[in-house]
C-alpha cells in the first residue's frame, strides 16, 4: 500500500526549481551589472567631450581676434588664463569662456590645463591628425591636458573625437594617451 496519495502531495516548488531560479537571476543581475558598469565613466568621458567643444569655439574666437593660441592654466592667476582672465591686448575681446579652467573640469579628479603649443613640457611630440603616420601639428595650437584619466576612458574620448581615423587610437589622430601615467592631450584647434 502506497504511502502517499496523489491528493497528499503539497504543491509547490522542487528544491531544484529554487536552485535554477536563483541561478538564472544570478546571471541576469551580472549582465546588467556588466553593462551599466561603465557607465559612471562613458558620463566623464562625455563631459571632456562637451568642454573639448567648449573651448574649440573659445579658442577660435581668441584665435581670430589676437592672431595667438590661448592658454589657460587651472589655478593660475589671470596672467595665465587667457580665456577668462581680463587681459591688456587690445584685441582681447574676452572673456571666452564664463569661468576660469579649474580641476572641476576634469571629471577624473586630476589636473588640467590648456597649453598654446602641442609640445609643452615635451611630453609629445604632436599629432598625427588624419593617422598617416606623419605628424602633421607639431608646435603652436590650442592642445588641452588632463591627467588621472583612466585608459577605458580616454579609449571612448578619442572614439568619440577621432572616430574613423587609422592608427593606433592612443597615438593617431587629435587624441593622445599615455597610459604609463594616465595623461590625455587633446587637440583642441589649430
Amino acid at each position: 500500500m502506497p504511502l502517499s496519495s496523489p491528493t497528499d502531495r503539497r504543491s509547490g516548488f522542487s528544491l531544484v526549481t529554487i536552485l535554477a531560479a536563483i541561478a538564472l537571476f544570478a546571471v541576469l543581475v551580472g549582465v546588467v551589472a556588466l553593462n551599466t558598469g561603465g557607465a559612471p565613466e562613458r558620463s566623464k568621458a562625455g563631459k571632456v567631450v562637451d568642454l573639448v567643444a567648449s573651448l574649440r569655439s573659445a579658442c577660435a574666437s581668441y584665435h581670430v581676434d589676437t592672431g595667438s593660441y590661448p592658454y589657460e592654466y587651472a589655478g593660475y592667476a589671470a596672467a595665465y588664463r587667457k580665456l577668462s582672465g581680463r587681459q591688456e591686448d587690445a584685441a582681447w575681446r574676452g572673456p571666452y569662456i564664463d569661468a576660469p579652467l579649474g580641476a572641476i573640469q576634469n571629471p577624473f579628479g586630476g589636473s588640467i590645463h590648456l597649453y598654446n603649443t602641442v609640445t609643452a613640457n615635451g611630453w609629445i611630440s604632436g599629432f598625427d591628425c588624419n593617422g598617416d603616420g606623419e605628424t602633421e601639428v607639431r608646435n603652436s595650437a590650442a592642445m588641452l591636458w588632463l591627467s588621472g584619466v583612466p585608459s577605458s576612458a580616454a579609449e571612448s574620448i578619442d572614439h568619440a573625437i577621432d572616430a574613423g581615423i587609422p592608427g593606433t587610437w592612443s597615438d593617431t589622430g587629435r587624441v593622445r594617451y599615455t597610459p604609463g601615467n594616465s595623461q590625455l592631450y587633446v587637440l583642441v584647434y589649430r
